[in-house]
């Protein structure tokens, strides 16, 4: 390590020597750390990036990266040994260990992209030997590079280095510390303001103590920038000194520093496993004997973007802290809101709840058991029910009646269809079906369409508009209530109701729970439409499937019915596109010069297929290469998702 550290060093020394001073062509820069990649994104500079690692995922945000990735301009330079998200924490953690012992690296440089790269900046570091290629193989890589390749290694430990990081990052791309100067203000500057939403209302007694989780199995504390974070957030440091390393901790620290509330927010993971990964801990017998266990003050973040990349989303990971160690204080957390810096709950953090204590034979599903309470709580006339995995009260849809009107929080059972919810938060609150974009119905007639996202609803709403240009349509789009994601397109709801104000239709969202019923969810979205009906009459609910007879035979078996029980038997189940060519539809998509990505892909595409990952744009040769290795080419039979995004336009 401390040898690779020297080799890098002196590769670096040797080349910024002979290098020249400015720069007589735009540089090719080669980042193999995401908090470059994204620091190159701040600075807007990503279109200078020529080669990312393998999990640089933002440069600033997700789209700007896809873009640059499905063009071509930019490619993967490095690779991993092992995959992490089909691993637990402590295999994970047994790998690196024994990686580190025999003096191994778990990442890899693609030597023969790198070369075709061809980079004159290459940013990485030597920080962590977990977390990017190390030292050694950045400088074997660099032996086939010429002499004039700078090599800029980012190192911050604290907070203030990892702002003079951006000024590093700007001098050695641009020749020019001013975009990075810029940059660095900023981030001091938002962190200011958080920590003025906190002390500005008022003196604590004393800080709160929150503890940040870097991992779970083993545990270890947050090191380096963590604790000036947790000092910026208006809590105490606790045990770590500024710029020291995570260390490995035994639940005993725990127990003796009695921390208000925990954050789980392990490195290389985003929100969703981070909150599975802190529900496992219920399982250990001395985590229920934690205070903030107790009190139900434990959190989990996406800790791999807004805790452990030494970049500007830092600033967001400062707002949450802010957020979960002073929840008891509403002027505090109206100010931090204000700031307009803190990441929406339940895409970037979340409270976690524990997975059910009851045994396996008394109940199947804690959300079943949720549901069932409220259920009978109604049906008694009660005001509230004890949620079984928090503990707390929870006001009943009777509850919300006798009040009168939506209070604006987003409550589970709001009977008012959260009339009264910001329309900006609409899509981070809502658990009841809710207007999501409300546009005038302009016409007489009308025909609901169920809307994924993706590239077959987008094909079946020009079908319904070309067919009926004078009738209005209504997006319906059901989406899950916890991750606020589509299922299977890995589309986030934000991003459906974006569509439907570009594309100018209405929108229902649809959040589903686990312990009700689709059809009874549905039912209910159905109802919240009737009534925004103003006279106007309901033709179809239509569907965008193009030949899965099954899929078809289910809608028919199980809407049907819920259909004709809120209209009436007129209104019927339409599939505008069924069975039609492959070819027509293609055509169609190209017509509409609008733009569409693979979201998600359950199985990595075949080595012979290079046009299908997640991000690429969809089009005829990402078609004809899924054909080529057996798939369906438009996805039909799950092998891919899409998401349209109509606020891109090609040309056509």
């Amino acid at each position: 390590s401390q040898a690779g550290e020297l080799v890098l060093l002196l590769f670096s020394k040797v080349r910024k020597a002979t290098g020249v001073s400015k720069m007589t062509s735009l540089p090719r820069v080669a980042s193999l750390l995401p908090s470059a990649t994204e620091i190159m994104g701040h600075l807007k500079l990503q279109h200078l990036l020529v080669g990312v690692s393998h999990e640089c995922d933002v440069a600033p945000e997700k789209s700007d990266l896809d873009t640059l990735l499905s063009k071509g301009t930019c490619v993967r330079l490095t690779s991993s040994e092992i995959n992490p998200m089909q691993m637990s924490q402590d295999e994970i953690n047994t790998a690196v260990k024994g990686s580190l012992r025999m003096g191994d690296s778990l990442y890899g440089i693609l030597e023969k992209e790198f070369c075709a790269a061809n980079p004159t900046v290459v940013l990485t570091q030597a920080l962590c030997e977990v977390c990017a290629p190390s030292p050694k193989q950045v400088a074997g890589a660099l032996c086939s590079l010429a002499d004039s390749t700078a090599v800029v290694n980012l190192e911050p430990h604290t907070l203030a280095d990892v702002a003079q990081s951006f000024v590093t990052v700007s001098q050695a791309v641009t020749c020019s510390p001013k975009e990075g100067e810029a940059l660095a203000a900023k981030f001091h500057n938002d962190i200011y303001r958080i920590s003025s939403a906190v002390t500005g209302t008022g003196k604590r007694p004393r800080s709160p103590r929150c503890v940040l989780l870097e991992w779970a199995e083993p545990l270890f504390d947050g090191g380096h920038w963590i604790p000036d974070m947790l000092v910026a957030a208006g809590g105490d440091r606790g045990w770590n000194r500024p710029g020291e390393k995570s260390k490995q901790i035994t639940p005993s620290v725990l127990e003796e520093y009695d921390p208000d509330c925990i954050l789980v927010a392990c490195c290389g993971f985003d929100l969703k496993r981070n909150l599975e990964d802190a529900q496992k801990l219920w399982s250990k017998p001395w985590w229920s004997s934690l205070r903030c266990v107790k009190e139900g003050r434990i959190f989990a973040a996406d800790g791999n973007r807004y805790f452990a990349r030494p970049g500007p989303s830092l600033v967001a990971g400062v707002a949450i802290l802010a957020q979960i160690m002073h929840e008891e204080h509403p002027g505090i957390l109206k100010a931090i809101e204000a700031t307009g810096l803190l990441p929406r709950q339940g895409l970037a953090w979340d409270r976690v709840e524990p997975k059910s204590c009851l045994k396996a034979d008394e109940i199947k599903d804690l959300e079943d058991l949720c549901w069932s309470l409220h259920t009978a709580a109604c049906d008694r006339g009660e005001r509230y029910y004890i949620d079984p995995a928090t503990g707390y009260q929870v006001m009943t849809e009777e509850a919300h009646k006798k009040r009168g009107k939506c209070c604006g929080c987003g409550c589970r059972h709001c009977p008012f269809s959260h009339a009264g919810v910001k329309s900006s938060e609409l899509a981070a609150r809502i658990q009841q079906p809710a207007w999501l974009h409300k546009k005038a119905l302009s016409h007489h007639e009308g025909d609901v369409l169920f809307w994924s996202g993706g590239k077959d609803s987008f094909l079946t709403l020009r079908a319904m508009q070309r067919k009926a240009p004078s009738r209005d349509v209504v997006l319906i789009t059901t989406f899950d209530a916890r991750t606020r994601v589509i299922a299977h397109q890995e589309v986030e709801i934000q991003t459906v109701i974006r569509q439907a104000q570009e594309l100018g239709v209405g929108l229902i969202g649809v959040p589903l729970h686990r312990g009700l019923k689709y059809e009874d969810q549905i039912k209910r979205a159905l109802r919240l439409l009737q009534k925004s009906l103003s006279g106007m009459s309901l033709g179809s609910v239509c569907f965008g499937d193009l030949h899965l007879e099954h899929i078809r035979s289910w809608r028919e078996k199980s809407l049907t019915p819920v259909v004709q029980e809120v209209f009436d038997d007129s209104v019927t189940l339409q599939y505008p596109i069924w069975q039609t060519s492959y070819g027509e539809l293609m055509a169609d998509f190209l017509a509409s010069g609008v733009q569409c990505r693979i979201s998600a892909m359950p199985d990595a595409a075949p080595s012979d297929a290079p046009a299908l990952f997640v991000g690429a744009c969809f089009s005829p040769e990402v078609a004809k290469q899924a054909e080529a290795v057996g798939w369906d080419a438009f996805g039909e039979n799950g092998e891919f998702h899409s998401v349209v995004e109509p606020w891109i336009l090609k040309q056509v």
